[in-house]
């Protein structure tokens, strides 16, 4: 969508566009065994799925902007092509920064996104054997991560969700915004 508005300056009247981007701007590709393959624009998601190329799995709930307003069009959250791609599955290495990209640069117990103040956390801590892996590493500010120091969720009092290990996609496209729907196919 773009947006015009007036802008003064030297008596003249300029008009300044800027972009508006929509949470809904990509579609996730699935092969014929439910594998995500690759995220694309929903433009196109609807063009192979028009085309017979795929079918709409899921939609997002954002319609196409038509020049018809009686015509209602949804953009594609998840498509399914018909053939099965055999392709080589990157495992996402675990690394500081790919835990942070996964967690959306936020501190999971209390929501901070202040990027310097951001730290790993055990959810089992190291000492009572919580080993450095996907399903236990989380980002925690440094104020939550002393708090819960060496304490279990159940001793911190909080409760998170579950933390499980990306799909590269999801850490490739670089995503801002993962709908819920195709949670069931970026993580393992």
């Amino acid at each position: 969508m773009w947006v015009r508005f007036p802008l003064e300056g030297q008596n003249k009247l300029f008009h300044l566009k800027i972009k508006i981007m929509s949470k809904y701007q990509r579609t996730l590709v699935i092969d014929s065994s439910f594998m995500a393959r690759s995220i694309i624009s929903t433009e196109r998601a609807f063009v192979i799925s028009y085309k017979g190329n795929a079918e709409v799995i899921a939609e997002h709930p954002e319609t196409f902007g038509l020049v018809n307003p009686k015509l209602e069009i949804f953009k594609p959250s998840i498509i399914r092509v018909y053939k099965y791609v055999k392709q080589n599955i990157q495992k996402v290495p675990l690394t500081r920064e790919n835990v942070y990209k996964r967690d959306n640069y936020e501190c999971v117990y209390c929501g901070s996104n202040y990027v310097k103040s951001l730290t790993l956390d055990h959810v089992i801590p190291q000492s009572k054997g919580g080993e450095n892996a996907w399903d236990n590493l989380v980002t925690a500010c440094r104020t939550c991560n002393s708090e819960k120091a060496d304490l279990t969720l159940e001793e911190y009092g909080k409760e998170i969700v579950e933390p499980k290990r990306p799909h590269y996609l999801m850490l490739m496209k670089q995503l801002t915004y993962i709908p819920k729907e195709w949670e069931n196919f970026l993580f393992f």
